[in-house]
């Protein structure tokens, strides 16, 4: 089945991911796998999608500087094209995957990585000592990993990314994995910061409530975006540096070594 087939190829990639990274070599080979399970993810269904093409007009930079040249008024508007996009039905792009899930569903990968040992305050601070990065974008990465090996379908996963100053400017931006939610018209976030999944508008409604200003802009994205100042898909060295230097002090490493030896979960259905 090609959802088995997703859990198969993620479950290898990231037990080939877990070879030492000393040469330069065993990079490349991890940057080739984490490029065939991209291949795997290619969505021709989506493209003429109403959130395809907003997609499409701000793909090519970082989604902060398109935010900080758009007037307020622009980003009024673009944020209500986003909201009315999510109302959409999509289609699946692989057969005997999940194309819409429900909360239940939602709330055990919030609950999966909540309860990560990669994950929660207490493990967070070793790999973020000095409250640099966050881990939004971690555990966004988390969740749809966690959403593949479960058999969602590629078409069903995005992400949400809520950009602009938040919390008295502590942070310019948030993110979390979006997954289509069984209910018509809407999609759940999988935030792990929330104790369960919400809708989406709920997530946005409380990225409003703690941003700076009026001028929050939301930008939906392949789940693949791995950055908020790149649009470049998930690569080997984003997750785990070069051999010598990892930015993230092992989080996605020590995600992967644990993630690796845990049975394959049921799929949803």
């Amino acid at each position: 089945m090609a959802s088995r087939s997703i859990k198969k190829t993620v479950s290898w990639l990231l037990l080939i991911l877990l070879a030492p990274l000393h040469a330069y070599a065993g990079i490349a080979e991890c940057q080739a796998l984490i490029q065939t399970l991209i291949r795997s993810e290619i969505r021709p269904t989506s493209r003429n999608s109403t959130l395809q093409k907003i997609e499409d007009e701000t793909a090519t930079g970082s989604l902060i500087d398109f935010q900080e040249e758009m007037k307020t008024a622009a980003i009024r508007a673009h944020n209500r094209r986003i909201e009315s996009a999510l109302r959409e039905p999509i289609k699946k792009s692989e057969p005997d995957t999940v194309g819409e899930i429900g909360h239940s569903e939602a709330n055990t990968l919030v609950r999966v990585i909540t309860e990560h040992p990669t994950n929660g305050a207490r493990h967070e601070k070793k790999f973020d000592p000095d409250e640099c990065y966050g881990f939004c974008f971690g555990r966004a990465v988390l969740v749809h990993s966690e959403a593949l090996r479960r058999g969602v379908d590629p078409e069903a996963m995005k992400k949400i990314w809520a950009v602009g100053p938040l919390e008295r400017g502590k942070w310019h931006f948030h993110v979390a994995t979006l997954l289509k939610a069984r209910s018509p018209g809407t999609w759940w976030a999988a935030d792990p910061i929330y104790k369960n999944a919400i809708n989406v508008q709920t997530w946005m409604a409380r990225m409003r409530n703690g941003a700076d200003d009026d001028r929050l802009m939301f930008f939906v994205t392949d789940p693949r975006r791995f950055s908020v100042y790149d649009p470049r898909f998930y690569s080997a060295l984003d997750l785990l540096g070069d051999g010598e230097s990892d930015y993230y002090r092992g989080y996605f490493r020590a995600y992967l070594e644990y993630t690796a030896q845990q049975p394959l979960p049921a799929l949803f259905r």
